[in-house]
């Protein structure tokens, strides 16, 4: 498949934009593993990996990600935030809430939703996983991997309720007008979020799918809890009501949804 076309490319590194260099690659292992690499050897903030096949991807807990060539936008860049330290960690949700915002202009009339802490809905069914990764330099590489084109694509059982743009409004979608678009919005969203950096919740609860939802979450020790998402924190943290008088702030973990609970306490 070809790559972006170059005069895109050429308009957002000369315009006022977020993207310093850009490498395409029609195979890779991981676009998030080339990023960092890249941020390793000192490249400047907003550096974008893009491919059209990824043979390594990876997801949160280890997950591969696996898609056809030419049918997902995949990409990473890499970011140097200067933001406190117990904010940093609110990047994967600022990333979630720009590509939503970016996706909803391409798919009108279907909703649009975040479930904490990483995936994009569209229409209720997952269509985007973010994954943000660090080094021990600050440097942090945002990976995003979109479905944009999967009708007639045969998946995995593990894959089989997820879905993508196209077979949301049953037309092609323009990848490289998403990846503007992202670049774009990605880029306002992170220049504020440098000066007010819980700002943002706001909008993301909004969005979030997950607030209002009876839950179960199993955290990487293994232990699983269940309760009501109540909200958010400026933390990042999701707030999970497992009895009356009891609240967890869960920092990481996979999120089920078992069915809508009373609405979520927002603050």
């Amino acid at each position: 498949m070809t790559g972006p076309p170059p005069r895109l490319i050429e308009g957002l590194l000369a315009g006022p934009s977020l993207l310093s260099g850009f490498e395409w690659h029609e195979e890779i292992d991981s676009t998030n593993r080339r990023c960092l690499a890249l941020a390793g050897e000192g490249h400047a903030e907003g550096c974008v990996v893009a491919a059209d096949l990824q043979t390594a991807g990876r997801g949160r807990q280890g997950r591969t990600w696996v898609a056809p060539a030419g049918t997902s936008l995949m990409l990473s860049i890499l970011l140097r935030p200067r933001v406190p330290a117990e904010t940093a960690q609110l990047l994967p949700l600022l990333v979630g809430l720009a590509l939503a915002e970016v996706v909803e202009a391409h798919v009108p009339g279907s909703a649009v939703a975040l479930k904490w802490p990483n995936d994009l809905l569209v229409a209720g069914r997952k269509c985007a996983g973010i994954l943000v990764e660090s080094d021990t330099a600050g440097a942090a590489v945002a990976g995003v991997g979109l479905n944009v084109d999967w009708r007639g694509v045969e998946r995995p059982a593990e894959l089989a309720a997820a879905t993508s743009l196209a077979e949301v409004t049953d037309r092609p979608v323009d990848r490289w007008r998403l990846l503007a678009g992202l670049i774009g919005v990605l880029g306002n969203r992170y220049a504020a979020w440098q000066s007010a950096p819980t700002a943002f919740l706001t909008h993301y609860r909004a969005r979030c799918a997950t607030l209002g939802q009876r839950v179960r979450v199993r955290l990487g020790s293994g232990e699983e809890l269940v309760g009501d998402a109540r909200d958010v924190a400026a933390t990042g943290a999701l707030a999970v009501q497992v009895r009356p008088g009891e609240v967890v702030a869960v920092t990481a973990g996979d999120v089920e949804h078992l069915r809508l609970s009373r609405p979520p306490a927002r603050g």
